[in-house]
């Protein structure tokens, strides 16, 4: 068992993101809680590729949490950081989805301009969180993060325009989520019976 180095590159990108905003922001150490979770949900799969796509999302996220937490908003963002690494690092997210991953990462990087304009990071977090998610999620290698990107950036315009209307993020991950249908999601289609059985062909990598 080797540990792979997509997953080394995923943690120091959380660790080098966050703990030079801390420094800036000391009151935010309470993010360093969420960075360690986050750097616990990767290191749980060390050894399983999870390949440059998941590295720029994972680097998009904690990078974005990073210019919140320094502008004084730490906990919601980084709980949701948290979750968003987790979702993202156990997705079925290929390797080589490299659009994936720079839409994630520009979702991250519009909630983080909103609530350092806006104030406002609870909600945002969710949403933001809830995009990743299901763009991680989807079978389409660049349509559903080409959607999320613009839907975000629509929405991202017109929130530093007008205070208060951060309640458009809600209509930005419904837009990014049904963007060229459901059936772009993958579901599970069942259980696979493996409890007693033996797994003779060794560690898999993700897909």
């Amino acid at each position: 068992m080797t540990i792979k180095a997509s997953s080394l590159l995923a943690v120091a990108a959380i660790w080098a993101t966050m703990i030079p905003a801390v420094i800036v922001e000391p009151g935010g150490w309470w993010a360093l809680i969420f960075a360690g979770m986050a750097t616990g949900a990767v290191g749980i799969g060390f050894w399983r590729r999870i390949g440059l796509s998941r590295v720029i999302a994972v680097t998009g996220v904690w990078g974005g949490t990073a210019l919140i937490v320094g502008h004084g908003e730490a906990t919601w963002p980084s709980v949701f950081a948290f979750l968003a690494t987790s979702a993202i690092v156990y997705s079925l997210m290929r390797r080589d989805a490299y659009w994936v991953g720079i839409g994630i990462a520009a979702v991250w990087l519009a909630t983080a301009l909103i609530i350092v304009d806006q104030h406002e990071a609870a909600w945002i977090s969710v949403f933001a969180f809830l995009t990743a998610a299901t763009t991680a999620g989807s079978r389409s290698r660049w349509r559903k993060s080409v959607a999320a990107a613009a839907w975000w950036g629509v929405a991202t315009v017109i929130i530093l325009g007008l205070d208060g209307w951060y309640w458009l993020t809600v209509i930005a991950w419904l837009l990014a989520s049904t963007s060229f249908g459901f059936r772009d999601w993958h579901f599970p289609s069942g259980i696979e019976w493996d409890i007693l059985e033996r797994d003779d062909t060794g560690d898999k990598d993700f897909l």
